[in-house]
């Protein structure tokens, strides 16, 4: 059972059969067998925590972040990542977050340029109480978005409660090139591509 190279303990491991662990040292890609044609190399070198001794989000009684929004628009509320998203969880956000942008060759968001806020629907939107975490690779493209609402390049993950499990359900977009795309994560680290955690068992 020992193997020489461990799986990263962060990378979402697909559905299919035929996403084995099978080495590379065929010549020959296999794109059939990877998202998109894919296979992410810089991102699997991040090796976050899976747990840690913090819960994963920080909420008050009302289901609420416990610290005031940094801003306020119909739908959404929104508030600082710091203190309400452990550290440990953010970490492991990220590093899926750059699995995925990988996949799609969209930039990475990395520390220590992050651009990180919490959004959670208000009484107005269509899903009122979701909370999602969004990304940005720099906190002037966070403004941009939030503020300003001119975002080229989205990434999100909504918190999503199955039973006594959260799944993380990201959601990537890029309009300059016309490109969505989704994934959903169970708590497990099961992956399912082209899918949000909400039409999965």
């Amino acid at each position: 059972m020992a193997q020489d190279k461990p799986e990263p303990r962060y990378k979402p491991y697909p559905v299919k059969k035929s996403e084995g662990s099978a080495s590379s040292e065929k010549s020959e890609p296999e794109p059939a067998k990877q998202p998109f044609g894919v296979t992410p190399s810089k991102a699997l070198q991040a090796r976050p925590p899976t747990s840690g001794k913090e819960p994963m989000v920080t909420l008050g009684p009302k289901n609420l972040p416990m610290t005031e929004p940094v801003h306020e628009t119909l739908k959404l509320n929104y508030y600082e990542c710091r203190g309400v998203i452990a550290p440990w969880f953010l970490e492991l956000l990220v590093a899926e977050m750059n699995y995925f942008n990988e996949l799609v060759e969209l930039p990475f968001v990395n520390f220590p340029n992050l651009g990180c806020v919490v959004s959670v629907g208000t009484e107005k939107s269509l899903t009122p109480g979701r909370i999602s975490v969004q990304l940005f690779s720099s906190v002037r493209l966070m403004n941009d978005c939030v503020r300003d609402e001119r975002c080229t390049v989205f990434r999100s993950v909504n918190l999503v409660q199955r039973g006594n499990a959260i799944y993380r359900s990201y959601f990537l977009s890029d309009m300059s090139r016309k490109l969505i795309a989704q994934h959903c994560v169970t708590d497990k680290g099961k992956h399912y591509s082209d899918t949000t955690c909400y039409t999965i068992d």
